[in-house]
């Protein structure tokens, strides 16, 4: 993916590790952030391709309400991902910019649960 674009903090769980867990981890080591997570508020299947000719990698998204601290500016975490140079609150004008797609969608919706919780499948 090329140009600018902004994602939510997240990523791959450990072996063992639970979905709690990994979310909490993941925002320490992006956004440096010692977040609280809330509830669960949607799942996504997302579908993109690696390389040409590849097969398509399937990848489930679980998205949760989180809190950070009341006192937490934005900043790098210890271990950003590779592509990641900032972390920031984002604007409704920015929102554009989300990836994957599906995470727009939410963001015009405030973040609410006016979506299905399972959002269903899309290609990125």
């Amino acid at each position: 993916m090329k140009g600018r674009y902004f994602t939510l903090p997240g990523g791959k769980q450990e072996p063992g590790e639970d979905l709690v867990t990994a979310l909490k981890r993941e925002c320490r080591e992006e956004i440096g952030a010692d977040v609280s997570v809330l509830k669960l508020l949607h799942i996504a299947e997302i579908y993109r391709e690696k390389s040409a000719g590849a097969e398509r990698q399937h990848q489930l998204d679980f998205v949760f309400e989180c809190s950070v601290p009341e006192a937490y500016v934005p900043a790098l975490g210890p271990a950003p991902d590779p592509h990641q140079i900032a972390t920031r609150w984002i604007t409704d004008e920015d929102a554009r910019h989300l990836r994957p797609v599906y995470v727009t969608k939410l963001f015009s919706l405030g973040c609410t649960r006016d979506a299905e919780v399972y959002l269903g499948p899309f290609n990125d």
